[in-house]
């Protein structure tokens, strides 16, 4: 993760003359069609005056000329401070921008970014002291890595960029289109979400079943909750009353293809979600987002279930053992 698309472009170390000139190659893509042309010159003014001033405080006062790559990074960042989206820019945001005026609109979203990246040490801290045992080498270098995100995040100059080596994935990733210290946010507090679920299993247990996914699990590029995740709806979808047990056997696998048998696609997708929600309570969560979180995660198995709508039969293609494993 870090700078816009432009910042690596390979271009060799052009130097743009000011700010206006990288101002006019971008207009294109910040200006609407729908906007009235006083209204597009007033935006482009505004912004080419903000992204002077920002040139000059980035060269400390020494020059108003940096390289291309420099100055498109900054305009990136001053779009994000304003809430702008470079790529499909809303002339209704734009229109607020002109009325609240750009200098105190940007004023105000340096603030807030200053805001969010102070909140991300204790959201570190909330995730670090809740991250199961089960020595991932990918979320402990994550971990590491995003532990120096407020020292290292450039937030006046580079906002919209993730000074921080991110390989975790998560079951349910964060959008590329999120940027800066809002994709951080949005990554600890899913992050959080999938550790306060597996703190809520037997320890062994989850080990047993990530080595049942691969005996290497621990160097892979694998999420950690998705199959904990998945077996404990299994059990419940299999009207399995401790669903904390993990293991799925022959019995339950049977019993969830029997469920499922030809059920369309919309009903297999209901039974998932009642399934995550009657694991939710019998875990005792209450949190919305936790639950909406697990309720995505059952409803995206259905494509692998759907196989055995019609038959039954869980020994087809392997059966269900590639789904709901057992250890």
């Amino acid at each position: 993760m870090g700078a816009c698309s432009d910042a690596g472009s390979g271009r060799g170390p052009s130097v743009v003359a000011d700010a206006r000139q990288v101002e006019a190659t971008s207009s294109s893509a910040l200006l609407a069609e729908e906007l009235a042309p006083d209204e597009q010159m007033a935006f482009q003014m505004g912004l080419w005056e903000l992204l002077s001033r920002r040139t000059s405080l980035y060269t400390m006062g020494e020059s108003s000329s940096v390289p291309e790559s420099i100055a498109q990074r900054l305009l990136a960042s001053a779009c994000f401070t304003l809430g702008i989206d470079r790529e499909e820019p809303d002339p209704a945001a734009i229109r607020r921008l002109l009325a609240q005026g750009i200098d105190t609109a940007f004023g105000e979203g340096m603030a807030l970014v200053e805001r969010k990246a102070k909140r991300i040490g204790g959201l570190w801290e909330q995730v670090a002291l809740t991250t199961p045992l089960l020595e991932s080498v990918a979320l402990k270098g994550t971990l590491e890595s995003l532990r120096e995100f407020p020292a290292r995040y450039d937030y006046r100059s580079f906002a919209h960029e993730i000074p921080s080596d991110i390989d975790y994935p998560l079951a349910h990733p964060v959008s590329e289109s999120v940027l800066g210290v809002d994709y951080v946010t949005e990554y600890l507090e899913r992050l959080l979400i999938e550790n306060d679920f597996m703190q809520r299993f037997d320890l062994g247990l989850c080990k047993a079943l990530l080595r049942a996914v691969h005996p290497a699990y621990r160097e892979l590029l694998i999420n950690l909750y998705e199959p904990i995740a998945v077996n404990a709806v299994g059990l419940a979808l299999a009207g399995v009353g401790d669903v904390r047990r993990l293991r799925a056997a022959d019995e339950d696998r049977a019993r969830i293809a029997e469920v499922v048998k030809g059920k369309p696609a919309a009903e297999v997708s209901r039974l998932l979600g009642e399934a995550a929600a009657d694991v939710c309570e019998k875990l005792g969560i209450e949190d919305d987002q936790s639950r909406g979180y697990l309720a995505r995660t059952a409803t995206d198995v259905r494509p692998r279930l759907m196989r055995f709508a019609k038959s039954g039969d869980a020994r087809v293609s392997g059966g269900l053992a590639g789904v709901f494993l057992e250890f």
